[in-house]
């Protein structure tokens, strides 16, 4: 990824999203386009070791699997719709969710997670 962050779009509506690995956790940022001071940070944590990081989830609803990387904009466009359902972005607040409990709200059984190694 050349930029630090990219841009998405969702339902007609822009948003910026990044990501970053610290530790144990991988985080997807996501901010409205014409809102900087509006940002949820959805946290994948798990035991890592040996430099490995949390690059994917493999997730089950009615039946079918699919494997969704967390760093690319596959994520961000399966969590957005949701949380512009639930109105989520608030100006001037930093919002923390748990990436795992989320996908759960969403129906999602999350029967996987795939390593990958930190460059």
């Amino acid at each position: 990824m050349k930029r630090k962050t990219r841009t998405i779009t969702v339902n007609g509506k822009k948003y910026i999203w990044w990501w970053n690995v610290y530790y144990y956790t991988t985080s997807l940022f996501l901010s409205p386009e014409g809102d900087k001071t509006s940002t949820i940070s959805v946290d994948f944590t798990d035991k890592c070791i040996n430099g490995e990081f949390n690059m994917s989830v493999v997730l089950k609803k009615d039946g079918t699997e699919k494997n969704v990387k967390i760093v690319e904009p596959a994520m961000a466009g399966l969590i957005l719709p949701y949380l512009q359902e639930q109105r989520a972005f608030t100006t001037r607040k930093h919002i923390v969710i748990d990436g795992f409990e989320l996908l759960e709200k969403m129906d999602y059984e999350v029967v996987g997670i795939k390593k990958g190694l930190y460059w």
